[in-house]
């Protein structure tokens, strides 16, 4: 390291790098995470010094950490629950990154600007897909349609925050509010029926909240399903998928229930420990699944890797010790969210607000999804924490 070396400069790189891949690409992000982790480290061994982290957060994350070794070292397969372990363990880091390095207001405009070009390119990709690529369901640059309506949930909240902060140009808000548009055609185009039945809770949660803004909320979300509504009489396939969301027959409805029904016999028969993580897909097609199952191992491949939901997925794979440092990781910042919101009372959708609605989102699909296992949406679930935590200290400041 050079005399002239700047560990907070070089870190604010890693961040914009972050913000701008983490929804475009998972290999580009994951260097981007790996040049932050050796920079802190080379850093700190070099000068025998070490960033001034968050200790709060770090005692929090550390205890969920321990629970999950603990897990880890039951597991059927040690060596894979370790890696996976390992993997979460990693996609903490750009909450710590974030907490740590973004100090200035032009330093949080530079990240939330990069977060909304690569926002935008998101929805301009889906938008493609579906129109022009004649793709059934949109999916940008996720993996499967699934996930890219969970993008779209926390996509939409900090647009909407990113549209309303003061020290931004007249431009920026437009090309946020625009990308928010945007953001919400790719929700339906997404086919997620789940994603959407969770946009409708945060709606809920945000009029039951914002009474200040209440009348005016409740006139923009009928508005929004009133375009939503149109949409379906157009277009036969969101017809379709909102008729299954009650189907006792649809296929992917019972084989849900069927997994559901699984994961809580795994969970009765492993209640401390459960079968370990990255288990799930061994002990369900193995050995747990229903006989009346009909997408088995080489049926749908190598058959379902989790239960499509995530309080059944840590209990099912971490048994009463996963199921209670899961919840206990996610109320924290429930929690950190909600009093951050409370001293921002005077803001209609403050930093606070946005993390509460993000985490929310994400939550309610997950109660029919496992999304807070996938990569992509776990990095940028954090990379987003940190911003908005950051941003109440920020943007206290009168100057940057």
């Amino acid at each position: 390291m050079s005399k002239n070396f700047s560990l907070d400069s070089a870190m604010y790189s890693v961040i914009l790098l972050m913000a701008f891949t983490i929804p475009l690409s998972t290999a580009a992000a994951s260097f981007a995470v790996a040049l932050g982790a050796i920079l802190i480290i080379s850093y700190s061994i070099k000068t025998k010094n070490s960033p001034q982290f968050d200790l709060n957060i770090l005692e929090v994350l550390a205890v969920y950490l321990v629970c999950q070794i603990f897990i880890a070292a039951s597991s059927w397969n040690p060596i894979i629950s370790f890696r996976e372990v390992f993997g979460e363990f990693h996609r903490f880091f750009p909450l710590i990154f974030v907490i740590t390095f973004i100090k200035k207001r032009e330093q949080l405009c530079g990240v939330l600007i990069l977060s909304l070009f690569a926002f935008l390119i998101n929805d301009l990709a889906g938008i493609i897909q579906y129109f022009f690529l004649d793709e059934p369901r949109a999916f940008g640059f996720s993996h499967t349609p699934t996930f890219y309506g969970s993008f779209m949930l926390i996509q939409l909240p900090t647009l909407i925050f990113i549209a309303q902060l003061d020290f931004l140009t007249p431009n920026w808000k437009v090309l946020a509010i625009f990308t928010a548009f945007l953001t919400l055609i790719c929700l339906i185009l997404s086919m997620t029926r789940g994603a959407w039945l969770a946009f409708i809770g945060v709606a809920i949660i945000f009029v039951a909240i914002q009474k200040n803004y209440r009348k005016i909320a409740v006139k923009i979300f009928a508005g929004l399903a009133i375009i939503f509504l149109i949409a379906a009489l157009i277009s036969p396939k969101i017809q379709d998928r909102i008729a299954t969301i009650t189907d006792k027959n649809f296929q992917s409805n019972t084989e849900r229930v069927l997994m559901w029904k699984s994961a809580a016999e795994i969970f009765k028969d492993y209640p401390l420990c459960g079968v370990g993580q990255k288990m799930f897909f061994k002990a369900y097609n193995e050995q747990y699944i229903s006989p009346e199952a009909k997408e088995k191992p080489g049926v749908i491949g190598r058959g379902h890797t989790q239960p499509h939901n995530n309080l059944l997925n840590a209990a099912s794979e971490g048994g009463i010790i996963g199921l209670a440092s899961f919840i206990g990781l996610y109320s924290y910042f429930f929690w950190k969210f909600f009093t951050q919101l409370k001293r921002e009372n005077n803001f209609s959708f403050g930093a606070g607000m946005t993390g509460l609605l993000i985490l929310a989102g994400l939550q309610l699909e997950g109660l029919t999804d496992t999304n807070m296992i996938q990569v992509p949406i776990m990095r940028e679930f954090w990379l987003l924490t940190g911003i908005l935590i950051a941003a109440e200290t920020i943007l206290k400041k009168k100057i940057s």
